[in-house]
């Protein structure tokens, strides 16, 4: 019927323009000229997905000739051969497009995503759906290519902070113990206690593994994020599952949300060659490092805190010797230990697409040097995506994810904060210090005697050790796809994620880390390798069809998978010199072995159906095995239902100066498998230390649970959007995940032989409002204009824990877990300040009393780590080829215990060993003095050290976090050399940062919120496309 109406349409059309056709040449010359004049141009109009594009906008340049795409994408238009043979396609949403139709009677047009433009974009979900942004029933969130173009290259995570409303990347801890920190990634809080918070990765429908429960990768001591193995200039898109209607059809690995990065692919009728280069300066930004004293101050503070601790100031350590000159020493460690650092890559890639064949390939290579001497990361990519049409109904894609990722590790720990400045990395020959000497007592005579020490020297390690790892990323993908007839689809997929890291580590017999005494020198050595395999296998049906107004869709499918590793480790000590360092060489060799599988089945379903684009409902279900689970427990079902309305569909809506209203609501249910096998399955310690009547023994060191199962997180989402002018789009959702089944370790009978045991036992309750706004706030119809437009979004979350067995609060060091707080609530005492009389520290006790005395009964619940609102807000502007973008990243409220103070302000207690904050200097001295910090005294504990609410900074933060300056170079300037496109950009990453109550003479949360101060970088970046 729809074929009749076109007809009937062109009749109709032809009728009314016939008369003034006739009107206007005589009859004996009007086939010459309609045939020479006019012209039919036919065509399909697709997105970057190759889904096709209702509603298009075509027209003739310079004339009012138009036509618009139909529900399939196709269109047909007659053209004046007289005038401008050129088609202008426009689309919201999608760049307006100019192609010249001259000797041409048919086209095919791919109209990509305006990241400039208020974005009714094409997004990405799961297993193989793509819904348009006005159509959208969950909550899902897409940068694409240009967005993370010019972010940080050096791992994914790391890129998306600050660009998705609910998202945050933090460091794993404010502890410097790995110079290539873990990060957490969060999408809308912590909803677990003992099992991962880390959302799922899924990169071409593949997951990926990405560590345990906190990031770590099994069998390696310093752990590399496989997020650095992958090379961004590959990726099309990342896309953001947050609410249960987008998530749930992960089943039991949806619950903390789901993260699925789409590659890029074949694209254009032509061969495309993109070259792009860049290269970069570091230096770590000063006001974000610890602020220390120097040695004047630090020996002042030193001598100061000896007398008060009644000591005789002739027996001071630090008095100049043969081998230290104290007195004149004032290094600076962070120049020793920081540098200025450096960042090379390239990139070069080639992509098309011909009738039955696309094709896209990369290869890259990435070198990092790090501000922290003695770390560098280089990494090798290559990427292919290749699609095959066998028959106008099969489709092979074949799709390859490779890298080679070398890293040189130097892990100095605090000794950067901590060493002291008079202590020199080096004797007065160059060669490195090994020994310090100091005072001890007094002769007879007065004369101070003197002993050596020995000095833990980071440096000589940095430069006579060795610690790298080599890691094999390799990831293929093999899809089949057959539509035995329109609307109906199967996608068979096979994918293989494959690791294989190998760690070197030696410890030279030249330091104190391979010698037990300067006669003794042993050398220490280890080798570890991993070797994991995580496959899947995915067979799905999809249908879409339309009917007139109402649309339906549907997904059926089988997912399978299963995770292999194995880790070998082999150590030795005793060599014969620093030259020989394998394993098998040395006197004393122990090995170690471990492995792990786990397998995984799921049947999954989804269906969606919409009417006249204003009603939509979505429903999906899964039912997941996993065979980390008890016995009893390895099966679970998960499902959710979804609605929305596109209010502004409505005949009766009538306010002209909205153009898009759109309601939404979702339920549903997750799952969170991530936990070790040991908790359900149990686990048996066997080694000589368990021996039993001379033989090898085992003992039970955990103890199964057989009901042991996965925490279900119910999540609700309400959403709201409002598009006012064309111009300003605003997004409201709220959102409350409730948790239940949580994960703990508790307490049992003595006579199970354990203490302890993981059981289904608490709830956490999630909530909060996400707030999106895109404006463009500046736009001009003139081609090359002035445009501006901002993206801005925050998120507020709100965590508390509901239920505990029976109730018990569960202490975890500086935090508790307890009914009714959030589950990262500090249990602290709290700080009273310093008494006037005397200088020394002040507590509240439980009762709010000011007291001298500290007692861990007197710990009460006092704020939390979670911030009260985040996030960050880009502005793009634009003018003939000029672009300037810049992110600021933003965290408002919340509180940070930092390590650094309880070593480092320290009121002498630590004075002989580490240096001291800056703090100090604000101290008590005298009766009657109003200081911040106590009466100093050498090695005297006065308490003040102690975990208290005197270590909590306010962790709101502002940075500057990217900024982009590029100019395009106009098509005159290059096309003599062939070239297409080239960009110059300039860079700037992390170029400014501030928290309150920050100054020069104290420390913040800015100083001490990550370990180690924040790298400043610059670069420079040429791209180049032919």
């Amino acid at each position: 019927m729809k074929h009749i109406g076109k007809v009937l349409f062109a009749l109709v059309l032809m009728g009314l323009c016939m008369p003034t056709l006739l009107a206007k040449v005589p009859d004996n010359t009007q086939a010459k000229i309609e045939e020479t004049q006019w012209r039919i141009i036919t065509g399909t109009v697709v997105d970057e997905l190759g889904e096709p594009l209702t509603g298009v906008s075509i027209q003739q340049k310079g004339t009012s000739n138009k036509a618009i795409t139909d529900i399939e994408g196709n269109f047909s238009l007659k053209i004046g051969t007289q005038q401008s043979e050129v088609l202008v396609f426009s689309y919201i949403g999608m760049k307006t497009q100019t192609v010249s139709v001259k000797e041409k009677t048919t086209v095919r047009v791919v109209m990509t995503d305006d990241a400039t433009a208020i974005q009714d974009v094409v997004v990405v979900g799961a297993y193989g759906t793509a819904q348009k942004r006005s159509d959208l029933v969950g909550s899902a969130y897409q940068v694409n290519a240009k967005q993370l173009k010019y972010m940080p290259q050096m791992r994914l995570d790391k890129m998306l902070d600050g660009l998705i409303p609910g998202l945050k990347v933090e460091v794993n801890s404010d502890s410097p113990d790995h110079s290539r920190p873990r990060f957490n990634v969060r999408v809308r809080g912590n909803s677990s206690m003992s099992a991962s918070n880390e959302p799922l990765w899924i990169v071409d429908d593949v997951p990926m593994y990405t560590g345990g429960s906190t990031n770590l990768m099994p069998g390696q001591n310093y752990t590399i994020s496989p997020l650095s193995f992958i090379n961004p200039e590959d990726i099309e898109s990342i896309t953001v599952l947050k609410d249960a209607t987008a998530t749930s059809i992960y089943g039991a690995d949806g619950a903390n949300g789901v993260i699925l990065v789409r590659t890029k692919h074949g694209r254009g009728d032509r061969l495309n060659i993109n070259i792009s280069t860049q290269y970069g300066i570091s230096k770590i930004d000063r006001s974000t490092s610890a602020k220390l004293l120097n040695a004047g101050q630090y020996l002042e503070l030193a001598k100061e805190s000896y007398i008060n601790a009644g000591l005789n100031p002739k027996q001071f350590p630090f008095q100049d010797n043969d081998l230290n000159s104290y007195s004149t020493t004032d290094t600076d460690w962070y120049d020793v230990f920081f540098g200025t650092g450096n960042t090379f890559q390239t990139n070069v890639s080639v992509n098309g697409n011909s009738a039955k064949t696309d094709y896209y390939l990369s290869g890259s290579y990435y070198e990092n040097e790090a501000t922290i001497k003695g770390n560098k990361q280089q990494r090798f990519s290559l990427s292919t995506k290749l699609g095959f049409q066998l028959h106008r109904k099969v489709k092979a894609t074949v799709n390859l994810l490779a890298s080679y990722n070398t890293n040189d590790l130097f892990n100095m720990g605090r000794d950067y904060y901590k060493f002291l400045p008079i202590y020199s990395p080096y004797n007065a020959d160059g060669t490195f210090r090994l020994l310090n000497m100091e005072v001890t007592g007094v002769n007879p005579d007065g004369s101070p005697i003197f002993q050596k020490y020995k000095f833990f020297n980071s440096v000589a390690e940095r430069e006579q050790n060795t610690n790298n790892q080599k890691a094999l990323y390799i990831k293929p993908n093999f899809s089949l796809h057959y539509e035995p007839i329109k609307g109906l689809a199967y996608t068979g997929q096979f994918g293989i994620e494959f690791q294989s890291n190998v760690e070197e580590m030696y410890s030279s017999m030249k330091n104190w880390s391979g010698m037990a005494s300067l006669e003794e020198r042993i050398g220490y050595s280890s080798r570890q390798t991993m070797n994991l395999t995580n496959w899947t296998t995915i067979h799905r049906l999809n249908f879409g069809r339309t009917f007139g107004k109402h649309t339906v869709s549907s997904v059926v499918g089988i997912e399978a998978g299963a995770r292999d590793y194995t880790t070998v480790g082999a150590t030795g000590s005793g060599f014969i010199n620093d030259n020989i360092l394998d394993v098998s060489y040395a006197n004393s060799r122990k090995g170690t072995n471990y492995s792990k599988s786990s397998r995984r089945v799921s049947f999954l379903g989804q269906v969606a159906y919409s009417f006249d684009r204003r009603y939509y409902l979505t429903l999906n279900a899964r039912r997941d095995g996993n065979s980390q689970f008890g016995s009893d427990a390895r099966w679970a079902s998960f499902a959710s239902v979804g609605t929305s309305w596109n209010v502004h569909n409505e005949k009766f809506f009538k306010i002209p100066w909205i153009s898009v209203l759109k309601l939404k609501a979702s339920y549903g249910s997750n799952g969170n498998s991530r936990i070790g096998s040991q908790e359900a399955l149990g686990l048996y310690s066997y080694g000589e230390s368990y021996a039993y009547n001379g033989e090898i023994g085992g003992v039970q060191s955990g103890t199964p649970n057989r009901k042991l199962s996965w925490e279900t997180t119910y999540m609700t989402n309400l959403g709201l959007r409002i598009e006012v002018l064309s111009r300003f789009d605003f997004n409201f959702e709220f959102y409350r995940n409730y948790t239940k089944n949580l994960l703990s370790n508790l307490d049992v009978s003595r006579t199970t032989g354990d203490t302890r045991v993981y059981r289904n036992v608490g709830e956490i309750e999630n909530k909060g409002i996400e707030i999106s706004i895109t404006s463009k706030n500046i736009v001009t119809e003139k081609e090359g204009g002035f445009t501006w437009t901002t993206d801005l979004n925050l998120a507020h979350n709100k965590n508390v824990l509901k239920k505990l067995y029976n109730g018990i609060q569960k202490n975890m060091g500086t935090t508790s877990y307890m009914e009714g707080y959030d589950t990262h609530t500090y249990f602290l005492v709290r700080w009273a300040g310093v008494d006037p009389y005397d200088g020394s520290p002040l507590w509240y006790d439980a009762r709010g009393n000011v007291t001298k005395t500290y007692n861990y009964a007197n710990r009460v619940p006092y704020k939390n780590s979670n911030p009260k609102v985040m996030g960050g807000i880009t502005n793009t502007l634009t003018y003939q080829g000029f672009m300037l973008r810049f992110l600021f990243n933003c965290q408002f409220g919340g509180y940070g215990f930092t390590s650094f103070g309880r070593s480092s302000i320290s009121d002498g207690y630590n004075i002989k060993s580490e240096n001291q904050a800056i703090d100090l200097l604000d101290r008590w001295q005298k009766p009657g003095d109003i200081a911040l910090n106590p009466k100093p005294m050498w090695g005297v504990s006065t308490g003040s050290v102690m975990n208290s609410t005197r270590f909590l900074y306010n962790k709101t933060l502002i940075r500057l976090q990217n900024l982009v300056l590029s100019y395009t170079l106009p098509q005159k300037w290059i096309s003599h050399v062939g070239a297409r496109s080239c960009t110059l950009s300039f860079i700037g990453d992390n170029i400014f940062a501030w928290s309150p109550y920050s100054g020069s003479n104290r420390n913040s949360y800015k100083t001490t919120m990550s370990g180690y101060p924040t790298e400043r970088a610059f670069s420079l970046s040429l791209n180049i496309g032919f």
